[in-house]
Formats: C-alpha cells, structure tokens, sequence
C-alpha cells in the first residue's frame, strides 16, 4: 500500500467515524468531540503539511467531515471511497496553491 492509499483509507474512515458521531448525536447521545478520532493529525502528518497551511487543511478536511453523513452508511464504507479520494485531492490542491 502507498502513502496516497493509506491516507485515503484515513480520511475513508474518518468520514465513517463522522456518520456515526452524527447519527447518535441526532439519537441524542451527543460526545461533545470527546471520542474523535483526530486522523487529521495524521493525515497531515503524512501529507507533510507545513504549520502555516495547517488552517486551510483543516477547514477543508473539516468540511468534508460535515458532509459525510449525507452519504449511505455502509458496513465497510465502500460508498465513502470516492469521496476520500476527492477530499484527498483538495487537500493537495491546499498545498499547492
């Protein structure tokens, strides 16, 4: 597996991480952020993001997070796969531009 790979597979599980924090936050059973996960700093470890581009990184990790729950939730969380990816590629964008 390649950094790319495993980096998606983070964010890939992060954003599963994300539906289940919000659907029981919705159920009522809301952690106030006490079981994230914090991939991000991993992710932006692998993805050697410099600490000055740190809160453009996040932002658009952060939102990709928000969004997850507006996706089918499922067992291996193979419908998040693709936007992984994408959110992958707007992280390199951040670092690029």
């Amino acid at each position: 597996m390649d950094n790319r790979e495993l980096v998606v597979q983070l964010i890939q599980q992060d954003l599963k991480h994300s539906q289940l924090s919000e659907t029981l936050r919705h159920m009522g059973l809301d952690d106030g952020g006490l079981y994230a996960l914090d991939l991000i700093t991993i992710v932006a470890r692998l993805m050697e993001v410099p600490p000055h581009q740190m809160d453009d990184f996040a932002e658009v990790y952060g939102t990709f997070l928000d969004e997850a729950p507006q996706y089918p939730t499922t067992y291996l969380g193979e419908a998040l796969w693709p936007v992984a990816e994408e959110c992958y590629k707007k992280l390199l964008g951040c670092l690029e531009g």
